[in-house]
């Protein structure tokens, strides 16, 4: 998952730590959601 925020978003592995953990979550439920869709 972290390779898909990097390739797609350029969003850095510790740019994402730094966040809040709410805001972590929110990005992992949106990243896997953008992935089930490239895959219909």
């Amino acid at each position: 998952m972290m390779y898909h925020m990097w390739v797609r978003h350029h969003l850095r592995p510790g740019d994402f730590w730094q966040l809040s953990r709410g805001e972590r979550m929110m990005l992992m439920a949106f990243s896997q959601e953008e992935m089930s869709s490239m895959n219909d």
